[in-house]
């Protein structure tokens, strides 16, 4: 049973899978899904360059999108970075569009090996945009698989409020939600664990 918290709209921002442009492959269906099923709102766009990546997480730090506190972004991926058709962007260069844009956002990197890097690299891309936790992948992940899992989190994260315990909350959720996917290698990193250590 759905609790009853406002639902957190989803700003979905996804690169090219394909070179192939006869091959549609999108996650958007998913974000359909949502919301008809949950009546979770959201705002897609698709992105083939940096240029336009950053274009459009610059809309995203906006008030008017305070609505949509759930970053999604579904690409291809390599350690410490995601890549748009031709162009890689690292978490750097994303850090430096977002720094201190974030508070009570997060953000999921639904792509290959993103988190594939050191931990601490992780913890200075949260720490530079104040984002309440950060999501993604260790590892190379099946399409199919991993955007099935991505819709139950989706779903996951609507549970609980973006506050200290609901965070945890949502944690410990996604920690159990990950083990029905082992061959996912999923990570989470909260911003309060950060300021912790």
């Amino acid at each position: 049973m759905r609790k009853n918290y406002q639902t957190k709209g989803i700003f979905c921002l996804e690169g090219s899978w394909d070179n192939d442009l006869q091959k549609p492959s999108t996650i958007r269906p998913i974000l359909e899904l949502l919301r008809m099923n949950y009546k979770i709102d959201y705002i897609y766009r698709d992105c083939a360059t940096k240029e336009e990546l950053e274009f459009y997480l610059k809309k995203w730090t906006q008030t008017k999108y305070d609505a949509y506190p759930i970053l999604y972004l579904a690409s291809h991926g390599e350690e410490f970075s995601i890549c748009l058709g031709q162009h890689d962007c690292n978490l750097d260069d994303l850090a430096g569009v977002l720094q201190g844009k974030c508070q009570n956002r997060i953000i999921i990197f639904a792509s290959c090996s993103t988190f594939d890097t050191d931990k601490r690299h992780l913890k200075r891309f949260l720490q530079q945009t104040e984002a309440l936790a950060i999501l993604g992948y260790k590892n190379d992940v099946d399409w199919l698989k991993s955007t099935a899992f991505e819709l139950l989190m989706l779903s996951e994260i609507q549970e609980n409020e973006f506050s200290g315990r609901g965070i945890d909350a949502i944690k410990d959720r996604l920690i159990e939600l990950a083990k029905q996917f082992r061959e996912i290698d999923f990570r989470l990193l909260l911003s309060k664990e950060v300021a912790i250590e």
